[in-house]
C-alpha cells in the first residue's frame, strides 16, 4: 500500500467530520415541539397546522448537536494534591461497557414553504442532512486499563467492533398534507424523497488481540469491513497500489423515500399529540458499490518480545529489526478498495417517536411534557428493508414550558432527562426565543438538551436556528 491511499481515506473520513458538527436536527427538539408561535413545529409532527400565520416561508434553517457518552470530565480527572490532571480510565470504561456511539451530524433547510386552507394545509421543504455515529468499544479501555493479563487464550480483547463507524450524507425534499378533522382534531402525513450522497457503514469490522496462555506472545488479528457507495468512486490499482478517487456529477441513482405520521387533539384547555419520523426502509445504495476491507487474507500479527541482547548493537537498536517490525504492523492496517459483486444495499434512516401534552392554565402560557424517542436500526440486503432490527434506542422525556405576548413573543424552557442506551443524563435544561416584529419577519433561537454550561464537558447539546417570513393570519389555536 502507497501512503497516499491511507490519505485519501483519512481525508474522506475528515471531510464528514468537518461537515458533521452535530448530530440532532431540529426533528428531535423537545423546544420546537412544544413551540406555538414557530411554524417549524410542523416539522416535529405534520399534524400541527401553522397557528399564527395563512401561510410562510422558511428561509435556510440550521440546526446542529452533539451526543456522546462521554465528556471531559470522563475522561480527565484534575487532582489538587499533586496539581496534576489524569486520565480516569475506570471512568471511561464504566461509561462505554454498554456499547454507547458518539453521534455526530447536521440539517440545513434551505428553503421551506406552509400554506394554510383553515380545513387543511401543505408543505413543501428540501434538507441536506449528515449523520455519522462512532462506536465506543471498551476494550480499547480494558486494554489500556488492564493491559492482556488474565485474558489470555480464548479470552481474547475485542478491541474493535462492527459498530466502528456510520457515515452518511444525503439530501431530503418533502411533501406535508394535515387535515382538520373538526375543531378539535387534525391529522398529517407527509412523505420524503430521499437522495443518498455518501455512505459508510459497518460490514463487520473486528480487531481482537489473543495472548497465549504461557504469555510467551501476542497475537492481533484486524478484519476491516466496510461498505461504501455514493458519487465519488473509489478505485484500486492493485498494480500501482494507488487509490483513486473521482466525483461523478449529476443525479444520483441511491434513492429512497420515509414517511412521517402525525395527530393533534387539542382544546381550550389541553392538548395531546404523537407523530412517528422517518418511517420506511431508507435509502436505497446504487452508486458506485465498494467494499473496503484488509489488504491480506491471514491478516494477523504476533509478537513474541525482543531479546535485546540479539539486536543491541553498539549500543543502539538494529534498524534491520525495528524495520521488520514496522513493516508487519503496516502489513496488519493494509487495506484495499474492491467492488465483490455484492451489488445494493439499504440503510435506515433512525425512526423518531413524538409524544406530547400541553395544559393551557392561560391564552399566553402552557406547561407541559414531551416524549422523544430514537430507533436506530442496521444495514440490511435487498429484500431484507422491512426486516431490520433495532440495534440502538435513545430517548428524551422533557417538561416544558412557554410563556408569550400576543404573536410577537414566545419564551420556551425545557429541562430533558436523556436515555443513550443504558447511559442515563438527569438534568439537560433548554431555552428558546421566537421574535416575530410586525408578524411578518420571525426569528427563532433554539438551545436545547443542554448537559453543562461549559461546553467542554457537554455530552448533549443541540442548537436550532432561523428566520421564516410570515403571511396572512390564523385564528386557530
Amino acid at each position: 500500500m502507497r501512503r497516499n491511499s491511507y490519505r485519501i481515506v483519512l481525508g474522506l473520513l475528515l471531510a464528514v467530520l468537518l461537515v458533521a458538527p452535530g448530530m440532532a436536527n431540529a426533528q428531535s427538539s423537545s423546544l420546537l415541539y412544544g413551540s406555538s408561535r414557530n411554524p417549524q413545529e410542523t416539522m416535529t409532527n405534520p399534524a400541527f397546522f401553522p397557528r399564527n400565520s395563512s401561510g410562510y416561508l422558511s428561509l435556510p434553517t440550521v440546526s446542529l448537536g452533539f451526543n456522546s457518552p462521554l465528556a471531559y470530565s470522563s475522561i480527565f480527572h484534575y487532582d489538587s494534591t499533586d496539581d496534576k490532571t489524569h486520565i480516569n480510565l475506570n471512568n471511561m470504561l464504566d461509561t462505554m461497557a454498554n456499547g454507547e456511539k458518539l453521534r455526530l451530524g447536521v440539517g440545513v433547510l434551505p428553503i421551506g414553504l406552509g400554506l394554510n386552507f383553515n380545513k387543511f394545509f401543505i408543505t413543501l421543504s428540501s434538507q441536506a442532512k449528515v449523520d455519522v455515529r462512532f462506536g465506543l468499544p471498551s476494550g480499547i479501555v480494558t486494554f489500556l486499563n488492564e493491559g492482556n493479563y488474565g485474558h489470555t487464550g480464548d479470552d481474547a480483547i475485542e478491541l474493535l467492533n462492527g459498530d466502528l463507524i456510520s457515515a452518511r450524507v444525503y439530501g431530503e425534499a418533502a411533501l406535508g398534507f394535515g387535515y382538520r378533522i373538526n375543531d378539535r382534531l387534525t391529522v398529517g402525513a407527509r412523505v420524503k424523497l430521499l437522495a443518498g450522497l455518501l455512505d459508510l457503514s459497518n460490514g463487520g469490522s473486528s480487531m481482537t488481540l489473543v495472548t497465549a496462555p504461557d504469555y510467551s506472545s501476542m497475537t492481533a488479528n484486524l478484519n476491516l469491513n466496510l461498505n461504501y457507495a455514493g458519487l465519488m468512486s473509489i478505485n484500486y490499482d492493485s498494480v500501482s497500489g494507488k487509490t483513486n478517487m473521482d466525483f461523478n456529477v449529476g443525479m444520483p441513482k441511491s434513492l429512497g423515500f420515509n414517511f412521517d405520521l402525525g395527530a393533534r387533539y387539542a382544546t381550550d384547555l389541553f392538548e395531546v399529540s404523537g407523530s412517528i419520523l422517518d418511517l420506511g426502509p431508507g435509502i436505497h445504495w446504487k452508486d458506485n458499490i465498494r467494499k473496503v476491507v484488509s489488504a491480506h487474507e491471514n491478516n494477523s500479527f504476533t509478537f513474541s518480545g525482543v531479546d535485546v541482547s540479539t539486536y543491541l548493537q553498539g549500543g543502539t537498536l538494529d534498524s534491520t529489526f525495528t524495520q521488520m517490525l514496522l513493516d508487519s504492523l503496516k502489513a496488519l492496517t493494509d487495506y484495499k478498495v474492491i467492488d465483490d459483486g455484492s451489488g445494493d444495499y439499504w440503510t435506515s434512516i433512525p425512526t423518531k417517536v413524538n409524544l406530547g401534552g400541553m395544559f393551557h392554565p392561560t391564552s399566553w402560557a402552557s406547561v407541559g411534557l414531551m416524549f422523544h424517542g430514537e430507533f436506530e436500526r442496521g444495514l440490511v440486503k435487498v429484500g431484507d428493508v422491512f426486516k431490520t432490527k433495532t440495534v440502538a434506542f435513545y430517548s428524551r422525556t422533557s417538561l416544558v414550558a412557554r410563556v408569550g405576548y400576543k404573536d410577537w413573543i414566545e419564551f420556551v424552557a425545557s429541562a430533558s432527562v436523556i436515555s443513550n442506551k443504558n447511559n442515563w443524563d438527569w438534568f439537560n435544561p433548554g431555552l428558546g426565543l421566537t421574535l416575530t416584529p410586525m408578524r411578518t419577519l420571525q426569528i427563532y433561537v433554539f438551545l436545547d438538551y443542554i448537559s453543562n454550561i461549559y461546553l467542554v464537558d457537554a455530552k448533549n447539546i443541540n442548537l436550532s436556528l432561523g428566520i421564516n417570513l410570515l403571511f396572512g393570519k390564523s385564528n386557530k389555536r
